[in-house]
């Protein structure tokens, strides 16, 4: 055991001797910190704009009340009041960030028709979209393959190469060898991805909970993928030159071109209408109604509202009931778009994460999403979540539209607040499928690898 670990110990002094070794890492580590320090300012974003919400609706509120008459209608001044509906952050976003780079997660919702607010929010310009987002995630996923490469293209045609293979086979097995270079550079690896990591937790308060624990399990796996992989090119008798071009080359097909052939095929098998044909559809219904009775508007209402049946507006004076009845008759419009919206989109994630099992790397990526909330599933959550509240906002205020309510007769302080979408999924079932094809992959790898007698004397 002492040769062993002196052996250990000298082979990863080499390796910290090496100057592209230690660039190498000085960048990677680098790039790390700024993510995991970008992560947790996010989470801290997140946090502080759920608070700012909240306090702008409560400042606006008090305008509100302090700029009206006390005897004016309520329908009048909740034409402008937002509502806020801030979905909280888990702690892991710090580590992917999914979908909350381009998609909204504190919406501040009217009582007017909702679908045209669901997705008139851009927060990003597309082009940056496109080129996506620094996060652990990608470092890990992306950026730490290449590091694992360039420590073990050449784990033994460097030393053919150089002539010293069969000298270095009389102080060990070939085996007991190779073993003993692959543990020392996952040792440097392991550092190298700990670190960050570290960070992130301290920066973004990461409780070892079950998501945390897959996550790690995950990124541990993709890590070993890797190194059975690169272990699998390493042990034959090619060049460094060879084993470089065939690793990058996979690393290239794994990482880009699968990725996006899945991408393609995905969009091709399951197209997805414009959001905006959505807000369309929404305004077609609530402007077409400025050209219909009101007793027609109110039927359309009344279809989805038969409590309140009983109830009529006048067709020649204007009231509240009647006009956010016509926003309500713009959703209803857009319902079965909207729903059909949902399908696709729900009918395209699980397709990618069914056959992202084939492409680890990406399987790795959509997991890490999926248990950090910051996948399409969560926004998704999210979205129905805001159409909850909208929903028990407008049947708090409809009596006050029907019966003409004056602002100071309404109370304020019984307005139901946002509830926020619960993650129903186990952390088990988000982080398995994918921990399973990288394990059994690197299995498959390391099981191919043996059926060669191992690396001999030329």
């Amino acid at each position: 055991m002492r040769a062993w670990l002196r052996l250990l110990r000298l082979e990863l002094l080499r390796l910290a001797r090496s100057r592209g070794v230690a660039i190498a890492v000085f960048l990677l580590l680098a790039i790390g910190f700024y993510a995991a320090w970008r992560g947790g300012r996010n989470i801290e974003a997140a946090e502080s704009s759920a608070v700012a919400a909240e306090t702008a609706y409560r400042d606006q509120l008090a305008y509100l009340l302090s700029s009206y008459p006390p005897a004016t209608e309520a329908g009048e001044m909740l034409y402008y009041l937002a509502f806020p509906a801030p979905q909280p952050s888990l702690p892991l976003a710090a580590l992917a960030r999914g979908r909350t780079e381009v998609e909204a997660a504190s919406l501040r919702i009217r009582l007017l028709a909702l679908e045209g607010q669901l997705y008139e929010h851009e927060t990003v310009n597309p082009r940056l979209a496109a080129a996506g987002d620094l996060d652990l995630a990608f470092l890990l996923i992306a950026l730490l393959p290449l590091f694992i490469i360039a420590l073990t293209y050449d784990l033994v045609s460097s030393e053919r190469e150089g002539g010293t293979w069969n000298l270095v086979r009389l102080f060990a097995r070939p085996r007991r060898l190779l073993a003993l270079k692959v543990a020392s550079r996952a040792c440097l690896v392991g550092a190298v991805v700990a670190v960050p990591v570290a960070v992130a937790a301290s920066l973004a308060g990461f409780s070892f909970d079950g998501r945390a624990g897959w996550a790690m399990a995950l990124i541990a796996l993709h890590t070993l993928f890797w190194f059975a992989l690169c272990l699998g090119v390493a042990s034959r008798r090619r060049s460094s030159t060879a084993n470089a071009m065939i690793l990058v080359g996979t690393w290239v097909a794994l990482t880009l071109l699968a990725p996006a052939a899945l991408s393609l095929a995905n969009a091709i098998l399951h197209p997805v209408p414009e959001a905006l044909e959505l807000t369309v559809r929404q305004r077609q219904g609530y402007h077409e109604a400025w050209d219909l009775t009101k007793d027609e508007t109110m039927q359309d209402f009344f279809e989805d509202y038969p409590e309140w049946s009983d109830r009529t507006v006048p067709e020649d004076v204007f009231t509240w009931a009647w006009y956010y009845a016509m926003n309500h008759r713009g959703d209803q419009a857009a319902r079965d778009a909207s729903r059909a919206y949902r399908d696709v989109l729900r009918e395209r994630e699980e397709w990618a994460r069914r056959w992202s099992l084939f492409v680890p790397p990406l399987a790795a990526q959509l997991a890490l999403d999926r248990l950090a909330a910051t996948d399409l599933s969560a926004q998704l959550a999210y979205q129905d979540a805001v159409r909850r509240h909208h929903e028990r906002l407008k049947t708090y205020f409809y009596p006050v539209f029907f019966d003409a309510v004056p602002i100071d007769a309404v109370d304020w302080d019984g307005v139901p607040a946002f509830e926020p979408a619960v993650l129903e999924e186990s952390a088990t079932r988000a982080g398995l499928p994918a921990a399973t094809a990288l394990l059994l992959t690197s299995i498959l790898i390391l099981a191919a690898g043996a059926r060669i007698s191992g690396p001999r004397a030329d």
